[in-house]
């Protein structure tokens, strides 16, 4: 595994747009209670730079299919 930080930058309009399609506000909200999150949002990113640098992380895992069996008498492990 490994991971590693970076900020990417959003413009407020980006963000919102981010923030209404995350599962826990578009697929959940009933459209009105998303459109005064998205307002209160607004409003509260309106005293911030126009373009916010926000942190992630980011994630990995490599992984191998297991090697094939190659003769040997024992069964391919799963």
């Amino acid at each position: 595994t490994f991971s590693f930080d970076l900020e990417l930058p959003y413009s407020h309009e980006a963000w919102r747009g981010r923030i209404r399609a995350s599962a826990a506000v578009g697929a959940v909200l009933a459209p009105d209670a998303v459109a005064r999150l998205d307002a209160d949002l607004a409003a509260r990113l309106a005293g911030w730079p126009e373009v916010l640098q926000l942190p992630h992380r980011v994630w990995g895992l490599i992984a191998r299919a297991p090697a094939k069996n190659l003769g040997t008498d024992s069964p391919p492990r799963h």
